[in-house]
């Protein structure tokens, strides 16, 4: 390798100006923030816009203020190399004010391109919006740069799963074809964009069937590549770039770092809470490969191939096998399983070692950490029929912690549950192989000084630590981002040491440059326009869900939870109840930490459980195709209406939006007692997540006929449903007998002055 060419990375973007899209995404922000901390970069633009009242430098501020800067965002010169470029991909011109648009053309030589939109299963219309037209458009910018030495494209090495099951994928484009023709992608896209959005799915439908993709998501990227090899023949510098399943960082500079739920530490929540509740429900071969790659490598991968391609560096010139890619651009895998793979089983393996070593501070009710046989076949009707009950369970969870105020909680659990329904499947368990040529090529010509500083992680390795500990480290940092648990047992087998995001301040804000401002046209004036629009915005989209909301009945739009459109005691004593708690092996409290407190008043559940909405199926999708047969189960119990107060009117407007067992259980709820009613319902949840809502109910339905015993509510019940622990060490609640005989049914009020949560 002495005689052939290298090219070096820091003499690349030494002084260059560099324009990344993405950059408050996870790879995007990796990116930055190794250009900052390792390169002598002149300038780099982030193509950013504001978003739900946030305007784009307030976004980029939180960013340099998380602990993923921590090793750069103390020192003002280094911040000061970051300009914000308000513009949005999705808009002409990418939204760009004239005078931004001229400093990027005169300014900018290369060209990261890592914003996309990650929603596996969207509208097809949506995704060629956001991610091929997106990047049409800033290509269509690039060709006019004078100084562009190379566009990089962040792609995903799944662009090519609809290839068969084992195969081998190498850095090449494959070709599409209907039959023996073969199709041009341009005329696929402006197929699909020219039907209406219902046409536009089902024609997608048929190309993904035909062709093999398993989602629009690949289907879409795929259809991007070939946009971005198209302005490579016509002259444009451009290389692509292909993440595999892209995970928390390895090393520097934040060990166990996971900047969103996505993947696979969407997986790790999964298994932390308790997705995987029995063997049935893996449906994943345990000897296929696991292809996944640290967060830095992809970084690292990302900066090499931008800089060989602005040294004019032909990769593919050095290796003999690969005519088909000569002239074309340079596409690298950033993956693992051509050279270091890793089975289904050890990461499996290493994660369960992990969570019995340290359990998440709750669980779904059932559920128990096991490791795969090797032998094990999945069965796929019985995976179906898990994911079918799991996915009732996960949403009226998700809907129930949020009536509780633990948003960001169900937030998570979300995310958990919609990557655990992804990747937990049969369509993505495939056990492709990507080629690592021109990664392995990427690493070798790399300069000797650039791979001596050890800056640069290009392939992940056995002398980088291990797979054990990686994904030790990577489930450490995955349980500080979701249940705030900062330390973990077993220290010495992980690298994750927890580094706090600064809070920002206005400073912060003002001290992020706007493009604008570099030519005097006022930063201070355009970010208030920008923030004062952002915030209509916001306050036109929440009039749009306002008005989007059904309807309550008069009896729950009368519920004391509102005293003249003003919250009442009564909220303000739920607020009190539900205190975060600490873990043992927590090295500080999480404000997101579920605790629901035994004292919930039984109407407030039973009006709010109107709004719960759960999937018909483990897709993740909602459906209201069950609503002639709720209507009917309805109609069967009409003594249900006679007989309950205006609480329980609630639960029979919630019978309309929620699938429950036959209604007799809420007539058990309002003749028999409440005693009967709620071990009843709490022994039903275990089963399945409608009946969750149906404990709700019928708690509900006992409080409101006054016959709930002490020591017995709707909040009990919820506790008994979710199987959430409780704190070893409990704390005296201070809490006014007033406060919870608003919030509280008949013979509560008593419990107050020594209440414990």
């Amino acid at each position: 390798m002495g005689g052939l060419k290298r090219y070096s990375i820091t003499q690349e973007f030494k002084g260059a100006t560099v324009l990344v899209t993405g950059a408050t995404g996870y790879i995007g922000s990796l990116v930055v923030e190794q250009l900052l901390r390792t390169t002598a970069v002149s300038r780099i633009f982030l193509l950013v816009r504001g978003k739900r009242g946030t305007s784009s430098q307030e976004r980029i501020a939180k960013v340099l203020r998380s602990g993923l800067f921590h090793l750069v965002r103390d020192d003002p010169k280094l911040l000061s190399k970051v300009v914000v470029a308000e513009g949005d991909l999705n808009s002409e011109q990418l939204g760009l004010s004239e005078a931004t648009m001229q400093q990027l053309l005169e300014q900018v030589d290369i060209i990261i391109h890592s914003a996309a939109s990650i929603g596996l299963e969207a509208d097809v219309q949506a995704t060629l919006r956001c991610n091929y037209l997106g990047t049409q458009r800033l290509l269509a910018l690039a060709a006019a740069m004078p100084r562009l030495r190379c566009f990089l494209h962040v792609s995903t090495a799944y662009v090519n799963m609809n290839l068969e099951r084992g195969a081998t994928v190498d850095e090449v484009l494959y070709p599409l074809a209907v039959g023996r023709q073969a199709s041009h992608f341009r005329d696929v896209v402006e197929d699909l964009l020219s039907m209406d959005p219902e046409g536009a799915n089902v024609r997608a439908q048929m190309y993904m069937d035909m062709w093999g993709f398993p989602n629009t998501y690949t289907l879409g990227k795929n259809l991007t590549e070939k946009l971005v090899a198209a302005a490579h023949r016509s002259g444009l510098p451009t290389a692509i770039v292909r993440p595999s399943l892209v995970c928390g960082l390895a090393g520097a500079p934040y060990p166990g770092y996971c900047g969103n739920l996505a993947g696979p530490v969407g997986m790790g929540v999964a298994m932390a809470v308790g997705l995987f509740d029995k063997l049935e429900s893996v449906a994943m071969v345990p000897t296929h490969v696991w292809d996944a790659v640290p967060g830095d490598v992809v970084s690292s991968v990302i900066l090499a191939a931008a800089a060989a391609t602005g040294a004019g560096l032909s990769i593919n010139e050095y290796a003999a096998d690969a005519p088909e890619s000569v002239g074309g651009p340079l596409i690298v895998h950033a993956g693992t399983s051509t050279t270091y793979p890793v089975s289904m089983a050890e990461a499996s393996y290493a994660s369960v070692d992990f969570l019995r070593a340290n359990p998440a501070p709750f669980k779904l009710p059932g559920s128990s950490l096991f490791k795969i046989p090797l032998d094990y076949v999945p069965d796929e009707a019985a995976v179906k029929r898990c994911k079918y009950w799991t996915g009732w369970k996960v949403w009226a969870a998700v809907h129930l912690l949020q009536l509780v105020r633990q948003k960001k909680t169900a937030h998570r659990l979300k995310y958990g549950y919609l990557a655990w329904e992804v990747m937990n499947s049969s369509k993505t368990d495939v056990n492709i192989f990507f080629s690592s040529r021109n990664l392995l090529q990427l690493e070798a010509l790399l300069d000797e000084g650039d791979a001596a500083s050890r800056l640069f992680k290009i392939t992940w390795t056995l002398k980088e630590g291990g797979w054990h500990r990686y994904i030790a480290t990577q489930l450490a940092g995955m349980y500080r981002q979701v249940f705030g648990i900062g330390k973990v047992k077993g220290l010495k087998y992980n690298d994750f040491r927890f580094i706090p995001n600064q809070p920002i301040t206005p400073a912060d804000i003002a001290a992020v440059a706007a493009a604008d401002s570099l030519i005097g046209s006022g930063s201070s004036s355009s970010s208030n326009t920008s923030l004062a629009a952002a915030k209509q915005q916001q306050q036109q989209q929440q009039q749009q869900q306002v008005e989007m909301q059904p309807q309550l009945p008069a009896a729950v739009a009368r519920h004391p939870s509102t005293q003249g459109g003003q919250p009442s005691e009564q909220q303000h004593l739920l607020q009190q109840l539900l205190q975060p708690h600490s873990s043992s092996s927590s090295g500080g409290s999480s404000d997101d930490s579920p605790h629901l407190n035994d004292v919930i008043t039984s109407t407030y559940i039973g009006g709010a459980a109107a709004f719960i909405k759960v999937p018909a199926s483990g897709s993740g999708r909602f459906s209201f195709d069950l609503r002639q047969q709720q209507q009917q189960q309805l109609d069967a119990a009409p003594e249900l209406a006679a007989s309950l107060s205006e609480g329980a009117a609630g639960v029979g407007y919630a019978r309309r939006a929620v699938t429950l067992p036959p209604a007799g259980m809420l007539v058990k709820a309002a003749s028999d007692g409440a005693q009967d009613a709620a071990g009843a319902a709490a022994d039903a949840v275990k089963a399945s997540a409608f009946d969750t809502a149906a404990g709700a109910a019928a708690a509900s339905a006992a409080c409101a006929s006054g016959s709930v015993p002490r020591k017995q509510s709707a909040g009990a019940v919820l506790q008994q449903v979710l199987n959430l622990n409780k704190p070893k060490q409990q704390q005296l609640l201070a809490a006014s007998p007033a406060g919870i005989a608003a919030a509280s049914p008949a013979g509560v009020a008593d419990l107050a002055s020594k209440k414990y949560v």
